[in-house]
């Protein structure tokens, strides 16, 4: 009755990502529906993924003790979710109720979650007891739990919009990116159909004279390997002493995976060239192969649309789809170039030097200056000074260099050292200067004033002998980025690039949310390959699974990977990679170029001014001005006169 009352209201269903998640803590409610049981909850998926992460072969040859912390860690989180599973299935009821719990998404992704737990928990007793090996394929069944980190993260996931209004945004953003995707694949088959029919098996190589195809080995190529062409009129010929082989009996774990034989090969071979790396080599493997033309024509229009085209569609698609959520979303990022608030306004202030905008609260000082100071301050003098001083300590830096001449690094930077203090002096007492002038509350509540101060204090510190080239030298380098303040269309450019910070930061925690949780499931799949270091410990695995999301050198990760495994599982591995580059390069990083765009982009109050501005324009354009008037048109627009 309570919820039908609230309908007839009329207050928008808020769209909650887990049912706890809403409830709040009171005396009449569960205590698995506790505020603190939820925190635990949280606290044990983080702990989970640290344990999975660390749950390798050669983790535990390098670290024995972490085997048994692992298994403590996994034993206490097993019960603990299995507990909550089994109270809210006896609150909710399993199939029939209000709210059954298995009839509920996020409640399915809890259970199946305690269901990999108890699988990992029991393989690692088989392992602790010898009955598994421990470089044993069963350990992929691990690999699903770093996804337990979802259930950390969904608490974020909370909007003050009716779920029918979000359910709408989320059809028609997935709507568009899945046509974009078809429109992508349509591509990839049409380019995997057209590479079968223009080149066929590239398997020509160059060997020697006295090679007989039963004797063949990989041995038996030329250094360096060389495509040749068996059409005397086409393609490379062989050098004198060699003569041109088809290699029908060296298989691709051999050879390489590359080619055009078939159409799962060549679509395979397609996504690597239109990833742009390493496209050149199979382009000139065509070349010496078959006709020239056939690989110039082909690969030239391949990039152009795949690389070219259809990356810049996904990035459009997906900046267009962010603009949305945006605008329907506001309230979730907060309200956009909030920079002055209600204490804080500008005013247009003219002297001898020109017009300009001062905000009031740069003439509220709480310091006990006298106005002398304040006008020091104020001065576009003492700023300039103070960037010439700055300037100044960032080219001395950038002269220094160390030469190995047999002389000690303390005894080249010791003509330095009196330098730096001279610059440290300096900057020390505009800091003082200004918390003179201003007071410390007035000061402190800029955030360019608190950066200003951590610089002070660090290089301050780092002046003394004993800590003179050490880690505090890296506060000296980082006043170069007050050269930012010394220009003010530099300094609003970089503010609208950043931003809040809220946006941006919360897409690099997303992204690297994704990569610890795609290195972990990675380092599970691929932990039981003995003597494979891509993968064999969680930080060897995030650099891997970083190096594909940079696109350097991701086909060496995913060609190693396929050869270390069996020939059954090779095409899924190939697949796996696949899916992660596709989604990393196509869909992360054009997030990363619509938020930047929606950072440039003019808030909405900013647009109906400017548009109220130009209709005002237009109308006084219709009258006529009297000349005295008309003077007036010359001045500029910024700041306005009037």
């Amino acid at each position: 009755m309570l919820g039908r009352k609230q309908s007839i209201k009329g207050e928008p269903v808020l769209a909650d990502y887990g049912p706890e998640e809403s409830l709040n803590e009171s005396a009449d409610i569960e205590w698995v529906n506790k505020l603190w049981v939820r925190r635990l909850m949280r606290l044990c998926a983080l702990i989970s993924l640290t344990s999975v992460s660390l749950n390798t072969p050669k983790t535990f040859e390098r670290h024995p003790f972490l085997q048994y912390c692992t298994f403590c860690c996994d034993s206490v989180a097993t019960l603990l979710f299995t507990s909550e599973m089994i109270a809210k299935i006896h609150i909710r009821g399993a199939l029939r109720g209000e709210a059954p719990y298995f009839k509920d998404h996020w409640c399915q992704f809890d259970a199946s979650m305690v269901l990999f737990l108890w699988l990992s928990v029991s393989l690692q007793v088989f392992e602790m007891l010898g009955i598994v090996p421990k470089f044993s394929y069963l350990s992929t069944v691990r690999a699903p739990r770093p996804l337990i980190m979802i259930r950390f993260l969904r608490v974020f996931l909370k909007f003050s919009m009716p779920k029918s209004r979000i359910n709408q945004i989320f059809k028609r953003s997935s709507q568009q990116i899945y046509n974009v995707t078809l429109f992508f694949l349509f591509f990839m088959s049409l380019y995997g159909l057209l590479g079968v029919q223009f080149f066929g098996e590239l398997k020509n190589h160059c060997v020697l004279n006295t090679t007989e195809p039963e004797s063949l080995t990989i041995n038996s190529l030329a250094i360096p390997d060389t495509f040749c062409s068996l059409d005397p009129s086409s393609g490379y010929q062989c050098p004198t002493g060699m003569k041109c082989m088809k290699m029908d009996f060296l298989s691709n774990y051999a050879m390489g995976f590359t080619g055009f034989e078939d159409i799962a090969t060549s679509i395979f071979t397609v996504y690597q060239a239109a990833s742009q790396e390493g496209w050149v080599f199979i382009m000139y493997r065509a070349i010496d192969s078959l006709p020239a033309w056939r690989a110039a024509f082909y690969f030239s229009t391949m990039i152009f649309f795949l690389a070219w085209l259809v990356k810049n569609v996904f990035i459009a698609v997906i900046t267009e789809t962010f603009n949305e959520i945006r605008v329907q979303f506001q309230q979730m990022w907060g309200v956009r170039g909030h920079i002055q608030n209600s204490t804080a306004s500008q005013i247009i202030t003219g002297d001898d030097s020109g017009w300009k905008l001062v905000t009031i609260d740069d003439n509220k000082h709480g310091g006990i200056a006298p106005e002398t100071c304040h006008t020091i301050l104020r001065s576009p003098y003492f700023r300039m000074l103070v960037m010439t001083v700055v300037l100044a300590n960032g080219i001395v830096t950038a002269t220094m260099h160390f030469k190995h001449d047999g002389r000690q690094r303390q005894v080249f930077y010791e003509k330095y050292y009196y330098i730096e203090i001279t610059f440290t002096f300096f900057l020390d007492l505009e800091t003082l200067f200004k918390i003179y002038c201003l007071g410390w509350r007035s000061y402190f509540k800029h955030s360019i004033h608190k950066f200003e101060l951590l610089l002070a204090i660090g290089t301050t510190l780092h002046i003394i002998p004993a800590l003179y080239l050490s880690g505090f030298t890296y506060f000296q380098v980082l006043r170069v980025v007050r050269l930012i303040k010394a220009s003010p269309m530099l300094e609003g450019f970089v503010y609208k690039i950043f931003g809040p910070g809220k946006k941006l930061g919360s897409l690099i925690i997303f992204t690297m949310c994704l990569l610890i949780i795609s290195s972990s499931i990675s380092m599970q799949l691929f932990c039981f390959l003995c003597d494979y270091t891509k993968f064999e410990s969680f930080p060897d695995a995030f650099m891997s699974m970083f190096q594909i999301l940079t696109q350097e050198a991701w086909v060496e990760v995913m060609d190693e990977t396929m050869i270390r495994t069996s020939k059954t599982l090779t095409p899924l591995v190939a697949v796996y990679f696949i899916l992660y580059h596709l989604f990393v390069t196509l869909i992360v990083l054009s997030l990363f170029v619509a938020v930047i765009l929606d950072n440039l982009e003019l808030d909405e109050d900013i647009k109906k001014l400017k548009q109220l501005k130009f209709r005002e324009q237009s109308a006084e354009i219709k009258e006529t001005l009297p000349f005295r008037l008309r003077i007036f048109e010359k001045f500029p627009d910024s700041p306005q006169m009037a």
